[in-house]
């Protein structure tokens, strides 16, 4: 049984159809990317999931449970963590505050702060340091370690690159791979095609609120996903 299925999703906003028939499954360890253009309705399908935004049709199903009436920090208490797009720490509460506050559900597990200080050595240098003297990428390593402070069996991270410099961005996708090593599964919202191919193993490409191609990261012509990223029909 996969960690998580997604199947048939659909969403709105108001009289604005988002997301059309979206399905998609993980199973725990995987690193799962969903890309594609602003727009695509990726940021929109990590919401639903997290419980922010609902579903008009469709089901989800997590751990083989029913997720459609769960509030968001329900889901957060079952094991869904969200790294949502903005990071959204608090500004005038310390590293180690705000990841403090990332340990409300009190789910037990790996991750505490002295595992996060070994994750993110940065931060441990940063650990008194206000969220708002915190730089760009010191925030989404904070956000990324607040949320692995519920321990969560399902991370979900919402542009994990965006406005980041490359350095940081190297930092950051290399700590994927440790947290994939405790079972934690990891659904990957992306805009960087390569980036998100290399660390993934599994990738979906949304166009228009539509998987328009899937598969495992590894086998998936590049050239047939720049076509589907860009909406651009293939030769015959």
């Amino acid at each position: 049984m996969s960690l998580l299925e997604v199947n048939n999703i659909e969403a709105m906003y108001g009289d604005l159809k988002a997301l059309f028939g979206i399905s998609l499954s993980i199973n725990p360890g995987e690193v799962h990317s969903v890309i594609g253009a602003n727009g695509a309705g990726k940021s929109t399908l990590l919401k639903v999931i997290a419980g922010t935004m609902p579903a008009t049709s469709g089901s989800l199903t997590f751990h083989g449970n029913d997720l459609s009436k769960l509030a968001p920090d329900k889901r957060v208490r079952s094991g869904i963590s969200l790294v949502p797009e903005g990071r959204r720490i608090f500004s005038s509460l310390t590293v180690e505050e705000n990841l403090k506050v990332g340990a409300y559900s009190r789910r037990k597990g790996h991750w505490n702060l002295n595992n996060i200080r070994e994750l993110y050595p940065l931060l441990a240098q940063r650990w008194d340091r206000i969220g708002f003297h915190c730089s760009g990428g010191e925030l989404q390593m904070l956000a990324i370690g607040r949320a692995l402070m519920a321990n969560p069996d399902l991370l979900l991270i919402d542009e994990a690159s965006l406005g980041l410099a490359p350095v940081v961005v190297a930092q950051v996708y290399a700590s994927l791979p440790q947290i994939t090593s405790q079972g934690t599964a990891v659904l990957l919202v992306e805009q960087d095609m390569q980036q998100a191919l290399r660390a993934s193993t599994h990738t979906s490409v949304l166009l228009e609120g539509k998987v328009v191609l899937e598969g495992t990261s590894s086998k998936l012509d590049k050239e047939a996903i720049k076509r589907a990223y860009f909406g651009i029909e293939g030769r015959a």
